[in-house]
């Protein structure tokens, strides 16, 4: 079946409204329809039927177009639109026709979206399609790509979770030394600024042993999906968030340190600032003392803790472990 003509034309206005918005100055009319695959008389007279279809104000008073288009020269001076070589649009011309000009910031956002669910839906050949669309097209050089561990991983995880299947997980830990292995119950898969974490019960011979553990994905070494089954305990939602309950550090830091303090933390609010310091709440997961002290390391001895005074010399107490550990 043929597309209506009425389609073309209001394809065609919207991606000439679209070009218009990346171009404040104008474009030769000719040019913009060689550009859309038309000539300059047929979109001259698409633009200024859609321009003419407002709605008449004895009937609404308040219905004010808020985009203008006009037909000039070349030196912006506004002309007949029979005689026009330039026509130009503003301001954002393509929002009253829900074709609004999107920014390729905010494309990547939608790509790395898509990607994080292509991880937990490697058979979702739409999304797949979709997204190898965009790096074909506005996205081109990005790279489609994609680390095939951690997706096959996530995606593991992902059936593992839907069919409430325990798993063997060999695990190297983010704050502690060494490799454990542990078995677990998968409760929730998500994304933070970490990567993929799973929140997950430790089992303990057959049964859940009422502790709730946080896992990086990028930290799991070996993944295997048991025969055994499991049931979610009743309060797992509490489980998972006492897990993740943050203490609030109230401490001071240089201007140019404050990315550590927003790297380190969970979530950042700004008590009082200077020129030169600013006086931040930091509120950050467990184990507190040891992320605190890494983040005291990196922002410099110029950084200092006010409240909880029982956490002022974590800086200090991490340098001295990681000391001993290299001097050993």
């Amino acid at each position: 079946m043929s597309t209506p003509q009425y389609v073309r034309r209001f394809d065609r206005v919207t991606r000439a409204l679209n070009e218009l918005s990346l171009h404040a100055g104008g474009l030769p009319i000719a040019a913009l329809a060689e550009q859309l695959g038309t000539d300059a008389q047929t979109l001259r007279a698409e633009l200024r039927a859609y321009f003419r279809a407002d709605v008449d104000p004895a009937y609404s008073p308040n219905a004010i177009r808020q985009t203008t288009i006009r037909f000039h020269d070349a030196d912006g001076v506004d002309v007949e639109p029979a005689e026009a070589e330039f026509v130009s649009a503003s301001p954002r011309p393509t929002e009253e026709v829900g074709a609004d000009y999107v920014t390729v910031g905010e494309l990547a956002r939608i790509y790395r979206a898509g990607q994080d669910l292509l991880a937990v839906e490697p058979a979702n050949t739409g999304l797949e399609g979709a997204l190898n669309a965009l790096t074909a097209t506005v996205l081109s050089g990005l790279g489609a790509g994609r680390s095939t561990w951690l997706a096959d991983l996530a995606a593991s995880v992902g059936d593992a979770l839907r069919s409430r299947h325990r798993m063997e997980l060999t695990y190297a830990r983010a704050w502690q030394p060494g490799v454990r292995t542990h078995v677990v119950e998968p409760y929730r898969l998500v994304k933070t600024r970490r990567g993929w974490e799973l929140d997950a019960g430790f089992v303990t011979g057959d049964a859940f042993d009422g502790r709730v553990g946080t896992f990086l994905l990028s930290g799991v070494r070996s993944a295997t999906i048991l025969a055994a089954r499991f049931e979610h305990p009743a309060d797992v939602d509490a489980l998972i968030a006492a897990n993740r309950r943050t203490t609030a550090v109230d401490l001071v830091t240089p201007q140019d340190s404050r990315w550590v303090v927003d790297r380190f933390s969970e979530s950042v609010e700004v008590l009082g600032a200077d020129e030169d310091m600013i006086r931040m709440r930091a509120h950050l997961l467990p184990p507190v003392d040891r992320r605190l002290g890494l983040l005291l390391l990196v922002a410099g001895p110029d950084t200092w803790v006010n409240t909880p005074t029982t956490l002022r010399d974590a800086g200090t107490d991490l340098a001295r472990d990681l000391l001993a550990h290299y001097a050993g």
